[in-house]
């Protein structure tokens, strides 16, 4: 019988698995940007609540450039203090905004200075870029100087574009706080996340930060912390959401440098077998367990089980820097689409530039999505083959989609489309 009723829920079913649990040694040099609401502290306390550990050290300065930080003795003496696994840099909160002649000048210069001393220190350390959020209203003191950062959207791209350079020249990555950030502000705009001066994250602000360096530092998306730092449960659970789907979702985007390895596989089943393909990030070796016992070092790999139950898979992808595991499920004998989603690695996300990507894996199931609104109204019905992909353009913003094979049907779900 088919389920018609439409429910929001608490939860993504866009299944890739979860991240074993990682401790991270992180130092941040910024300005007051960190330092407001001690944001180390509250990306510290949602790591602990996903069952992570975040070890920092910060010398974040009111005004502080990168040029300063470049000279800094504190700073300096921080970066050579210990094996750090990340040294995430910021600038000033203008500087990366303007004329791009200017920041050529001005920033990436200082930006290469400290990456080189990060390297340094240890070749292992990753650097990563803090992109930050543009002013309220836009950069009202440069407006007349340089008319592209007059508003909001104007600094706001300059800044992402500016940090975006930065992980290039350095080969570096980034932290993509201003992205998410302009996102929740088009999705949930009685979220206000400034500070009276319309520059400083309030605590919204700074707990949405929190949850994108959550997710870029760990890799997994926040959905299920507990901790809210004061905020309610809604906007704390849309804050963290919002998060972990852009960082996530675009993961190439900005993490398309660096040697930051990211764990990932996609996996469809067959029978009592399943397929196994490796989507990792930046690793040379890796380590399959299938939860029956067996193991394997192949890239991509096939298991079959010899009895029905729900078992574990493990992958553990390396390099000479970094290692990390994710972990996800495969059910054998599933009968119903609660299963059929967890072990067929069903994907709906947005891919940026207004576009939905469906990504049907399953190896037998022609599957059926609806697209509605936050009115209720339906906008969009298609199928999808199995093993097809499809992409569609929507206007950017929240929707609500629901997948059913013709006798089961899923919970609505959100999805963010920018």
């Amino acid at each position: 019988m088919k389920h018609n009723s439409w429910f929001i829920i608490l939860f993504s079913i866009i299944i890739s698995g979860n991240a074993s649990a990682t401790t991270r040694r992180v130092l941040f040099l910024g300005n007051s940007y960190i330092f407001t609401n001690n944001l180390p502290s509250l990306i510290q306390q949602m790591a602990t609540s996903m069952g992570d550990t975040l070890i920092y050290d910060e010398n974040n300065i009111g005004g502080y450039t990168m040029q300063a930080h470049s000279t800094d003795a504190t700073s300096i003496s921080k970066i050579y203090a210990q094996p750090w696994d990340i040294v995430i840099l910021q600038e000033q909160s203008q500087r990366p905004a303007f004329d791009p002649a200017q920041v050529a000048t001005d920033t990436y210069p200082y930006a290469r200075k400290l990456d080189s001393l990060v390297r340094d220190q240890r070749a292992c350390t990753e650097t990563m870029f803090f992109m930050t959020w543009g002013y309220k209203n836009g950069d009202a003191s440069n407006c007349a100087a340089y008319p592209p950062i007059c508003t909001y959207a104007g600094m706001q791209q300059r800044l992402r574009e500016s940090y975006l350079q930065m992980a290039q020249d350095n080969n570096a990555i980034v932290s993509p706080v201003g992205a998410v950030w302009k996102i929740a502000r088009d999705s949930f705009p009685s979220i206000d996340l400034y500070s009276a001066d319309e520059s400083h994250p309030n605590i919204n602000g700074s707990y949405l930060a929190a949850a994108v360096f959550y997710t870029a530092i760990f890799h997994k998306k926040p959905i299920n912390s507990s901790y809210t730092a004061g905020l309610s449960t809604t906007d704390a659970q849309n804050l963290r959401r919002i998060a972990g789907n852009i960082v996530l979702d675009s993961f190439t985007k900005w993490n398309q440098y660096g040697n930051y390895t990211y764990a990932n596989f996609n996996k469809s089943l067959a029978g009592n077998t399943v397929t196994l393909t490796n989507t990792s990030v930046y690793a040379t070796a890796y380590y399959w367990t299938f939860g029956d016992g067996g193991n394997s070092t192949a890239t991509n790999t096939n298991h079959s089980y010899t009895a029905n139950g729900k078992y574990y898979i493990n992958l553990t992808a390396s390099n000479t820097c970094y290692s990390e595991t994710r972990k996800d499920s495969v059910t054998i004998g599933a009968t119903s689409i609660s299963n059929l989603v967890s072990s067929a690695s069903i994907d709906v996300y947005a891919i940026g530039n207004g576009k939905m990507r469906i990504n049907n894996r399953h190896n037998s199931e022609t599957l059926q999505i609806e697209i509605v609104d936050l009115t209720g109204k339906s906008i969009y019905k298609t199928t999808v083959a199995a093993g097809n992909t499809i992409d569609e353009s929507f206007i950017p913003g929240l929707y609500l989609y629901r997948i059913w094979d013709g006798n089961h049907a899923l919970p609505a779900n959100k999805i963010f489309v920018y």
